[in-house]
């Protein structure tokens, strides 16, 4: 593959607009940066699914498969700019290496003040915006990101939301902030349920679950196997998988997300998206799905995406007729054992919110999630975070 590498025109700039199909030249010629947009983002999907499988972190929700149909489905504005960090491959005669996947939307604002920033897309449906690094030379695709952005594309800051506060990625962060002398803050930080394999799933529900939650538990799986024949089923190779994304569409529709027109199946865009994700995970072994099923309909239904060495949780549906033996409970009882099951699955990242009260109960780990601002030294973003946290202060005196 070859990058045609176009000059800059930083004409574009004025509108807040980054320039498309642009090459950026930094101090070292093997590095260079394009920004792409539509059909030229999608052209950049060969490099792009590389750079997914040998990231630092992976993510899911900017994995191709994952991100081409939310960015066709929700980029409604046509405003996002996806900025790919390339370097010259070390390996004579082969293509160039894609280091980075970074996509950007344009700010002119944050939190009400007149400042030009970069955000990283959080869009609908989608729990984590780590961007896509190569694990070998994360620090270096960093370096290049932020002098480019100082230097060419000239955003006073850089805002990260929902980037995993931990970890490989994280700590590069702080390195190349610190050797650049870059001022950041933390605008919001929160933990959400982890769960990390332990020795066997009863090891687990030991160490995580106290004795009387179990016993309850399993009296109600008792009495809910009392009212038919009750099976726990998982989506495998050769599976009609299109009657258990419809099956999953109607079960969530059926509860209270129907109810406050929520679900899924009650919009066409999510509908679709949904069908077209379910599909691409399922061609790449990426997609995990289990149910509890009985007399052969489904009462609880899950959706986890897989990548790397672990997953994450993406919807749960259960029928609330059945509330009063915790369908929900027992079905993620499953999901840990199967869990357990799976050598090659280390992890599962819930995707919920910090107070989530069933995944609190049964998950013993947790993740950080944080939304970090980086200003690159131009005066306004230095300004802008350096009134951020009075501004924090006053908020939470005026309101407490």
């Amino acid at each position: 593959m070859t990058i045609e590498a176009a000059p800059l025109h930083l004409a574009e700039l004025g509108n807040n607009k980054l320039p498309r199909g642009s090459a950026f030249s930094a101090p070292v010629k093997d590095w260079w940066i394009v920004v792409a947009d539509g059909d030229k983002t999608t052209s950049q999907q060969p490099a792009w699914e590389i750079l997914a499988k040998n990231a630092v972190e992976p993510n899911v929700f900017y994995e191709p498969w994952m991100f081409l149909p939310a960015m066709r489905t929700y980029d409604t504005d046509k405003a996002l700019n996806c900025v790919f960090v390339y370097r010259r491959n070390p390996r004579p005669k082969q293509p160039p290496l894609l280091c980075g996947f970074f996509p950007f939307e344009s700010r002119r604002t944050i939190k009400g003040l007149p400042v030009a920033s970069l955000r990283l897309w959080d869009y609908p449906y989608s729990s984590l915006c780590t961007p896509l690094v190569h694990r070998d030379w994360t620090r270096e695709t960093l370096h290049h990101l932020f002098e480019w952005v100082i230097g060419e594309a000239r955003y006073a800051l850089v805002d990260l939301p929902k980037i995993h506060g931990e970890g490989p990625f994280h700590h590069a962060l702080l390195d190349v902030m610190r050797e650049r002398r870059m001022l950041s803050f933390v605008e919001e930080s929160h933990t959400r349920a982890l769960l990390r394999r332990c020795l066997d799933a009863e090891s687990y529900g030991a160490a995580a679950m106290s004795h009387l939650s179990r016993k309850e538990w399993r009296r109600q799986r008792k009495r809910l196997g009392e009212q038919g024949t009750l099976e726990t089923r998982i989506l495998g190779p050769g599976a009609d998988v299109d009657a258990w994304i419809e099956q999953f569409l109607h079960l969530e529709a059926s509860g209270w997300k129907g109810k406050e027109k929520t679900a899924l199946a009650l919009s066409d865009a999510d509908r679709a998206f949904f069908q077209s994700i379910a599909h691409n995970a399922y061609a790449r072994g990426r997609l995990h799905m289990i149910g509890l099923f009985l007399d052969d309909r489904p009462i609880a239904l899950k959706c986890n995406f897989l990548a790397g060495d672990g997953g994450y949780t993406f919807k749960i549906a259960f029928d609330e007729s059945y509330a009063k033996y915790s369908p929900g409970v027992q079905l993620e009882l499953d999901n840990i054992a199967d869990v357990h099951r799976r050598p090659a699955l280390q992890w599962l990242d819930s995707c919920g919110i910090p107070e989530h009260f069933m995944i609190n109960r049964l998950w013993k780990e947790k993740r950080v999630i944080q939304r970090v601002l980086v200003a690159t030294s131009r005066w306004s973003g230095n300004g802008v975070l350096g009134l951020l946290p009075m501004l924090r202060a006053l908020r939470r005196m005026c309101f407490s």
